[in-house]
């Protein structure tokens, strides 16, 4: 039979079910919905205005004007009254309770019950009750909530708690209801006639299990998916350890949040944010420990934390110090005292990217991909990863130590396009916490690229012994096309070293490039001046076109290439030669070189005299039958727009030429694909050889040739100019 005797809130904190279970306190617990009575809908302030002049009739009246709240429910647990049904009533009569309690001064030993009231849908919530009982409010002011929030102890990040939020209007309603109201404490506390009151039943006296309850209470809001992944996040850390446990409970809903708050989304929820961070350093662990990366979040703390692990309260300290770290620095100066984003500053590293704030970028996007495009990007873990040791061991390691570690970070990682992929992880982890933590580069790990890996040796060196020098080293090693890899101006010639840097810069100026878009085309032809100064790769030769990428990749050195000495030796000639306006040397070079009495026309010459030579997308060459690659067919070249196959959209430089010349472009076109030059008025086409041109019928038999004078098979007239004089006759 139910019980049908009214209860006072206070006498909830002294009571025994049947089986002599004591009830201490009240515990709100996960599963329930945030305090709804102080939403500011429309309907939810006609409800609550309702309510609260309810409470304050029932207190103001007699007998008559008692009110009951209806039931209560729910089970006990640790001495902790758990409820299923009646958490927004028993909220409401809290913050009742602690107004008049504190506007009356009421004895601490008198109200102690009140800090038994907690909150477990969110610490910020529960920690939020706790502030309020210990504090002694100014009873004077309009709105209570606006003194609450001016406090010291109140976290900004607590205003966005949807519980919190409510709470602080029901307290403003009270205000505004009670604060001329007196003498109200002995009589809210009556238990034998309490003016306020509910039937209170614990599960186990009506005979209800919670879990037959929950499928009968509809009104009940489910859990979050983060908030159901914190909740067995918990059980698997209590597993594991009982004090990481309870640091956890505090850290995860306290310190985190507060730290997260400003990378909050769109509809100030940090959840995600949490769990991308939360993911990232789960899968450095996997990766360090050859563990599989579970795709599900359950699984994958599981794996990772779960006491099946060996190492799992390691990985636990780990992962709350990777929280922790964060907490006493402001992320965003914090990044831009390290980093510069494009260009070099001074005491910097330049990062090339346009956000510097890894932290914020991983909070943001680690679990975004697209295809395989991922939206935090393997380099920038490694990166993270390499902050985070840093911050994690602050103590062992100096900020100027930091800075030139994580220079050469950005080196290995810049340059180890081939070597950073997933199934290579675990080595490039062991690489970065070896230098972050000891400044030393390990040569024998599958981590980072050994190219980039022996000339950051060879610089540390080179520093330790030219110190005056490093802030150039620097300069040119923050170079967009560079990015670290500075092995194209030769390290060992010291005298001349900071005016080939400064040479380099001024030669490879992006507001020069970005202006003229010819810029590396005449760079290219200024330096075939000199010499020829292509790299061999496979089957076809790099001479850097006219974008970023072809000079990035020639200006770098590569076991895949042959011939980046070559290119150096090119390079540093040209640049000890600079003097003036770069522009004005350049174009001398140029002019001065195809003038040249007695030139030697060979593909050099043509390269350098008809810029049309150099517009192929890819900066590729193929020469003909040239199984030695050493260019012995001269004049029959391929000029390559895709830069890995011949199959593709690829001409004859010296036809394509040809075309775009002004004087006989109306009388010629390309065909769609090869190196034929068709004339119009004949539909003749004409074909390179390395003596002569050959005039084709559409069949492509020889039927006339245009015989080049050479001797030793170079050219001794300008091909280009006698076929032009002969087309126009």
């Amino acid at each position: 039979m139910i019980k049908t005797k009214t209860t006072a809130f206070i006498d909830v904190f002294n009571q025994k079910n049947k089986d002599g279970e004591a009830i201490t306190g009240i515990e709100v617990p996960i599963i329930q919905r945030d305090y709804a009575q102080g939403r500011e809908t429309k309907e939810v302030t006609r409800i609550r205005n309702q309510f609260v002049n309810a409470l304050l009739k029932a207190l103001q009246g007699g007998k008559e004007d008692a009110i009951t709240l209806d039931f209560v429910y729910g089970n006990v647990e640790n001495d902790k009254l758990i409820p299923l049904d009646g958490q927004q009533r028993l909220t409401t009569l809290f913050l009742l309770h602690w107004y008049i309690a504190k506007k009356e001064n009421i004895e601490e030993d008198k109200i102690e019950f009140l800090s038994r009231f907690r909150y477990r849908t969110r610490f910020s919530s529960n920690n939020f009750c706790e502030r309020i009982v210990d504090c002694s409010p100014n009873f004077d002011t309009k709105n209570l909530s606006e003194w609450i929030i001016d406090q010291n102890w109140f976290m900004y990040s607590w205003e966005k708690d949807p519980t919190v939020r409510s709470m602080l209007v029901m307290i403003d309603k009270i205000h505004e209801t009670f604060k001329n109201e007196t003498n109200l404490w002995e009589k809210l506390t009556d238990s034998e006639n309490p003016p306020i009151g509910f039937y209170f039943l614990p599960l186990k006296d009506m005979g209800l299990s919670d879990s037959l309850y929950i499928k009968m209470n509809s009104r009940g809001k489910p859990l979050t998916n983060f908030e159901h992944f914190k909740a067995e996040f918990e059980k698997t850390i209590k597993g594991v350890s009982e004090d990481l446990y309870k640091e956890f409970i505090k850290k995860a809903d306290i310190d985190w949040v507060d730290m997260l708050w400003k990378y909050r989304n769109d509809n100030n929820s940090i959840d995600n944010r949490f769990m991308n961070y939360f993911r990232y350093v789960s899968e450095m662990i996997s990766y360090e420990q050859d563990l599989r990366i579970e795709n599900n979040d359950f699984d994958l703390a599981n794996t990772v934390y779960g006491v099946q692990n060996k190492k799992a309260e390691d990985n636990l300290k780990f992962l709350f110090n990777s929280f922790d770290c964060w907490l006493e620095i402001d992320n965003k100066d914090f990044f831009n005292s390290i980093f510069s984003n494009s260009v070099y500053e001074d005491g910097k590293v330049c990062l090339f990217s346009e956000d510097n704030n890894l932290f914020s970028l991983c909070c943001s996007l680690y679990s975004v991909k697209k295809g395989k495009i991922r939206g935090f990007s393997l380099n920038n873990s490694l990166f993270l990863y390499g902050v985070i040791q840093y911050l994690t061991h602050k103590d062992q390691i100096s900020d100027v130590q930091f800075k030139e570690r994580i220079r050469i970070l950005r080196n290995l990682i810049a340059n180890s396009q081939f070597e950073i992929r997933e199934t290579r992880f675990k080595g490039l982890l062991s690489d970065v916490q070896e230098l972050i933590l000891n400044g030393k580069i390990s040569e024998e790990s599958g981590g980072f690229g050994k190219v980039q890996k022996e000339e950051e040796i060879e610089k540390i060196s080179w520093r330790a012994q030219n110190s005056i020098l490093i802030p150039f080293l620097n300069k040119l090693e923050d170079h967009k096309l560079l990015e670290g890899s500075v092995t194209i101006i030769d390290l060992t010639q010291i005298d001349n070293f900071s005016d080939r840097v400064n040479n380099f810069i001024k030669l490879f100026d992006f507001k020069k490039l970005n202006s003229d878009k010819i810029w590396f085309t005449k760079i290219s032809r200024a330096m075939l001046t000199i010499d020829d100064y292509s790299q061999l790769r496979t089957f076809r030769f790099l001479l850097g076109g006219h974008t970023e990428k072809t000079w990035r990749e020639l200006l770098r050195p590569s076991n895949q290439r042959k011939g980046f000495d070559k290119t150096r030796k090119v390079l540093c000639k040209l640049l000890d030669g600079m003097k003036g306006e770069t522009d004005v040397y350049i174009q001398d070079l140029i002019d001065n070189y195809k003038t040249q009495e007695g030139i030697k026309k060979d593909w050099r010459y043509y390269f350098v005299k008809y810029p049309a030579m150099r517009k192929g997308n890819s900066g590729c060459y193929n020469w003909y039958n040239d199984d030695e690659r050493n260019k012995k067919n001269p004049y029959r070249i391929w000029m390559m727009n895709t830069p890995s196959s011949l199959s593709g959209r690829h001409w004859s430089p010296f036809l394509y030429a040809i075309s775009l010349d002004e004087r006989i472009k109306d009388k010629v076109y390309l065909g769609e694909y090869g190196d034929k030059l068709i004339i119009r008025n004949s539909n003749q086409k004409v074909e390179c050889k390395n003596s002569y041109w050959a005039f084709l019928d559409e069949d492509g038999t020889e039927l006339d040739t245009l015989i080049i004078n050479q001797t030793e098979g170079i050219d001794t007239e300008d091909r280009i100019e006698k076929i032009i004089t002969y087309i126009l006759k």
